[in-house]
This record gives C-alpha cells, structure tokens and sequence, in this order.
C-alpha cells in the first residue's frame, strides 16, 4: 500500500538574526543623537533666541531636568548656572 503524500513546505531559517539587531540597535542610537543635535541646533538658530532659552530636558535614565541654556561647547550644553550638560546623555529636549 503506497500512497504519494504531498511534499511538506520548509522554511529557510536565518540564524544571523542576532548581528542584525545589534546593528540596528546601533543605528538606533546613532538617529536619536542625530535628532538631539538637530533639535537644539533648532533651538539655537530660532528667532525666539537672543540669549538663553528655557527647556526640559530627559536624560537617557528618564530624568527629567528644566534648565536654561545659554549655548553649547564641543559635546554639551551650557547652561546659565554654568553647568555643563553632555549632549550624549540626552535622549530628548524641547523648548518650553
């Protein structure tokens, strides 16, 4: 007794899916700090600036800070109590 049984479909299986996602965690990184340095150069360059400007500020451990910054030096903020926030630990600022 034979019977033809149909053929049973088999999937590829990708096993460098973990490489992937660590790049594209990586990119993920690498596009918030671009959008970091975008908004406050935004901020810096709007013609509600004159001298300082008042923003909230979240850190990447979701601390939330209200400063006034008055400009920026190599990677950080400079803010009017002159304290210097890294620009790396933002994970988003917006204009208050």
């Amino acid at each position: 007794m034979s019977k033809d049984l149909p053929n049973i479909f088999k999937g590829i299986i990708n096993k460098d899916n973990n490489q992937e996602k660590s790049v594209l965690g990586e990119k993920k990184k690498e596009i918030i700090n671009k959008d970091v340095n975008k908004e406050i150069r935004k901020i810096f360059t709007s013609k509600d600036f004159i001298y300082k400007a008042e923003v909230l500020i979240t850190l990447k451990d979701n601390t939330k800070i209200k400063k006034t910054i008055i400009g920026t030096n190599n990677n950080s903020l400079i803010t009017i109590d002159d304290e210097l926030i890294d620009i790396n630990n933002i994970s988003q600022i917006e204009l208050i």
